[in-house]
């Protein structure tokens, strides 16, 4: 593992990094969609997707970026942590609302319906975020809450 991605992983699991990464990383990378590299992910290898879900209160398109995983049955997954926040993040509760949804890794984006995982496939699955992001266990742990995590499928 190289030392830049061994010291962003390892400032991922200290909490002072929730708030720059939510305040700071998220609208960084929102800007940078569509591009090759983002500001997290510089040099780091981690995967980051753009998941455009529609705003349960407003009806707007809503870009979020985030890490995610390859399932052997569906596109992707993604787990909602909010950084170990108190709150669930936005984008859970709009594909809560209507889990259709795009979804981009590189041009295009692909349309995507949401589903959440079941508990057998967030025990699989789970690890694997875990692994590529050790933040994660903290997350949960700081918000004593159960993550919620999404396949999206082809739609």
């Amino acid at each position: 593992m190289n030392p830049y991605l061994r010291a962003v992983r390892w400032a991922g699991t200290k909490r002072w990094f929730a708030p720059i990464g939510r305040h700071v990383l998220t609208p960084i990378d929102q800007r940078m969609q569509g591009r090759s590299v983002s500001i997290s992910t510089f040099a780091t290898g981690l995967p980051l997707g753009y998941l455009t879900t529609v705003g349960r209160r407003t009806g707007q398109l809503r870009t979020t970026p985030l890490l995610y995983v390859v399932p052997p049955n569906a596109v992707a997954a993604v787990v909602g942590t909010n950084f170990g926040g108190r709150n669930r993040p936005s984008w859970v509760a709009n594909l809560e609302a209507q889990p259709r949804a795009t979804w981009q890794v590189v041009d295009p984006a692909i349309e995507v319906t949401a589903r959440p995982a079941d508990p057998a496939e967030h025990r699989a699955l789970w690890p694997q975020f875990v692994a590529m992001w050790p933040g994660y266990d903290g997350y949960v742990a700081r918000s004593q809450r159960h993550p919620r995590m999404f396949l999206l499928e082809h739609r």
